[in-house]
């Protein structure tokens, strides 16, 4: 199966994203004239020399000085944005961005935050149930967005996750359906046969691997739907219809030692049977 990269995502929200929204607070802070302004550049110069508590403390006195302020919204959001990035402390992170939702007027940084909360529940708390509601949440939200075919395929995978695969189905078609250009809509339709083959529709699940190769057959998951069938063919008891496949890819595949160790187990079951 090919797996997601969540570390990538992380640095991805990171380095790009992040580095925007950063900015924009950093702007929004030096035009206000308050005795917080002094006390923000404080705590984000021990952000910066990484003492990222002491930096979370100096944000929340700005809070407690002035709640309703607009340097105090930002703070919220920087406390946010250090304990997921950089403390890993997860669970605090939701809530603070959730708060700066709800009292944030800049609809930028409202969208980074969402997002974030969708990036926390599914690649580090793995709260599937929470990540589909969150991402269920941004697609309503946000219909203009340039990352719904993102939101639409976490939304499949956290189905995926939860077990519910005719959800987790009607949103990969989504991808494919509603995306068909983007880079995503191949993993879309691999995962519609992985999710087919879990539940043991191996007939669907075979078609669906084939759908990959017909629309995206240089795609890197192609190798990866052409074991799939191979693993289909294993289960419909054609051992050799299944090595054909896997002689075939074992050179492309970038596990080589699973494949090779595919092709061994049936010849030795070949040879049994004889």
């Amino acid at each position: 199966m090919a797996k997601e990269q969540p570390r990538s995502q992380a640095r991805f929200i990171k380095t790009r994203t992040l580095a925007a929204t950063l900015l924009s607070v950093l702007t929004l802070v030096a035009c206000n004239s308050s005795a917080g302004k002094n006390q923000y550049i404080l705590a984000e110069r021990l952000f910066n020399d990484r003492k990222y508590e002491a930096a979370v403390s100096e944000f929340q006195k700005i809070i407690d000085a002035d709640p309703r302020g607009l340097i105090a919204q930002q703070a919220l959001f920087r406390i946010a944005v250090i304990q997921y990035l950089y403390l890993d402390n997860y669970s605090e992170s939701v809530k603070n961005f959730r708060k700066f939702v709800v009292v944030s007027q800049n609809q930028d940084l409202v969208y980074q935050a969402e997002k974030s909360i969708g990036e926390i529940y599914f690649t580090k708390l793995e709260d599937y149930r929470m990540a589909t509601e969150q991402y269920k949440k941004l697609l309503e939200k946000y219909p203009q967005s340039k990352e719904r075919d993102f939101f639409t395929l976490r939304l499949a995978k956290g189905y995926y996750s939860t077990l519910d695969f005719v959800q987790a189905i009607k949103y990969y078609r989504q991808v494919f359906s509603e995306f068909p250009k983007s880079p995503l809509a191949p993993e879309a339709l691999y995962q519609i046969g992985n999710t087919y083959y879990t539940k043991g529709d191996i007939d669907l699940a075979i078609d669906a691997f084939e759908d990959v190769l017909q629309f995206h057959p240089d795609s890197p998951q192609a190798i990866f739907a052409q074991f799939g069938i191979g693993n289909c063919y294993e289960e419909k008891n054609k051992p050799d219809e299944a090595l054909e496949i896997y002689s075939k890819i074992i050179e492309k595949h970038p596990s080589k030692n699973v494949v090779e160790a595919k092709i061994r187990r049936l010849k030795e079951r070949k040879a049994r049977a004889h």
